[in-house]
């Protein structure tokens, strides 16, 4: 297997708004339009990855929930302002308005050998990448690291927004990855299938998220 594998149950609650760019240290993209389901996501670079390749990522991350019909809008977080300057939104626990993504440098000991994050709602909504990971699997020498971020980022954000056993035959929601997976990956062709997008859609419009909020759990897989 060669990629992460989160798993969680959780649906996104609404069409989120953007906050000013002014606040973040990247810029805001892919801005929905008002007729379009769309999700915000503030992201921790907690592993310092480099700027160019975060961008990257986050572009193949747009291009995927783009094909489902979805636009992101990304708030990066700063990692050194002080806390009384820091951005109040940076500071608290994510709300069910938006999605956060946190990249690691360090993973934990009993992480699985195939996986790359974990998606979970315990106190906010949050998917967590680990990128060392990330780098093991570039050193295969078939996606880039850039490419492998911004999947792995669109594969966890999909466990908080599919709901239970979201995994499929095919597609970026496989449990396992091949190397043929990560070949598509870089022909663009790695994605959600159509009820997965379907499903998507509707969770970004708010729909059915009552019953999500009442079970909330996660754990990497």
């Amino acid at each position: 297997m060669t990629t992460a594998n989160g798993y969680s149950l959780f649906w996104k609650s609404q069409v989120a708004v953007l906050l000013g760019a002014s606040l973040f240290t990247g810029p805001v993209l892919a801005h929905p339009p008002q007729t379009s389901p769309g999700i915000t996501v503030q992201v921790y670079n907690w592993a310092s990855v480099e700027p160019d390749t975060l961008t990257a990522a986050q572009a193949q991350t747009n291009r995927i929930f783009r094909n489902a019909g979805v636009a992101i809008s990304w708030l990066n977080c700063p990692l050194s302002i002080p806390e009384a300057q820091a951005p109040p939104v940076c500071m608290e626990p994510c709300p069910p308005s938006r999605l956060a993504v946190r990249i690691n440098s360090e993973m934990p000991s009993k992480l699985a050998k195939t996986s790359l994050g974990v998606a979970l709602s315990d106190g906010g909504i949050y998917a967590t990448i680990y990128y060392p990971r990330v780098d093991e699997y570039a050193k295969e020498g078939i996606a880039t690291h850039s490419q492998i971020l911004g999947h792995a980022i669109a594969h966890e954000m999909g466990h908080l927004l599919l709901g239970p056993k979201p995994h499929a035959r095919f597609g970026i929601m496989r449990g396992k990855w091949t190397a043929e997976d990560l070949q598509s990956m870089t022909m663009g062709t790695l994605l959600f299938i159509p009820h997965q997008s379907a499903l998507i859609r509707q969770a970004a419009f708010g729909e059915w998220r009552r019953p999500l909020l009442e079970q909330r759990h996660g754990k990497p897989h």
